[in-house]
């Protein structure tokens, strides 16, 4: 059962952890505010997530929200495990520190909020991780238009004002040649329409062989009136 997919498209972000200087990024869709007062955040990670064991050890984690600028690295970034590859150098991220926390910030993204860990819940093959906002950056007004949102049944990233894109390769077709198919085919049925109108060579034939009527043949009378 795929339910969750219900719950999509939703903003993509990213998340950021430290501890003993090894550090990782992951993207999660699974994000949702959880309190007012306090502030705190809920964000769901696999159990058998690396970043999980860093937010785990070092007891605090930042939520990035990305740009549609960083379409690519997202992808990238949730296509692989922090435990085979260092994302950060692999993908070329420039990690800023936090004002309040261990946990880095990642460059190039337009808000961020800072969270202290305050809770770990099992649900099933994920854990609920509640953390507590001690500082938020908020976008400027011209950001805050590039938010990306990430929609699962296409696999696709797309920024607010909906323009969509994708990345696998067949999905990449022009419309221009969809428009030139349909256009030889109205060529093609113009064609045969005219070749369809057009007696055949026997039918001319038949029409010359036909004689004249003759001067001498009777014509017919019109009905008289009785």
């Amino acid at each position: 059962m795929y339910h969750y997919r219900l719950f999509y498209p939703r903003q993509t972000c990213l998340l950021s952890a430290q501890y003993e200087g090894k550090s990782n990024v992951t993207i999660v869709d699974w994000v949702t505010p959880a309190s007012v007062k306090p502030p705190m955040v809920v964000v769901a990670l696999n159990q058998k997530s690396f970043s999980l064991e860093l937010v785990e050890s070092s007891k605090a984690f930042v939520i990035s929200t990305l740009p549609e600028a960083m379409m690519e690295k997202a992808m990238a970034i949730g296509s692989a495990t922090g435990r085979v590859i260092d994302k950060v150098d692999e993908y070329q991220l420039t990690l800023k520190p936090a004002k309040t926390v261990k946990a880095p910030l990642v460059d190039g993204a337009f808000a961020w909020v800072e969270c202290e860990l305050v809770a770990m819940f099992n649900s099933g093959d994920h854990v609920l991780v509640l953390g507590e906002v001690l500082e938020a950056h908020f976008p400027d007004e011209e950001n805050s238009k590039q938010a990306m949102l990430f929609n699962w049944g296409s696999k696709s990233y797309f920024g607010m004002r909906r323009e969509m894109v994708k990345f696998e390769k067949e999905d990449e077709k022009k419309p221009e040649k969809k428009e030139e198919k349909k256009e030889e085919k109205k060529e093609e049925n113009k064609k045969e329409d005219k070749k369809e109108d057009k007696p055949s060579p026997k039918e001319e034939n038949k029409k010359e062989d036909k004689p004249a009527p003759s001067k001498d043949s009777p014509k017919e009378k019109p009905n008289e009136k009785k």
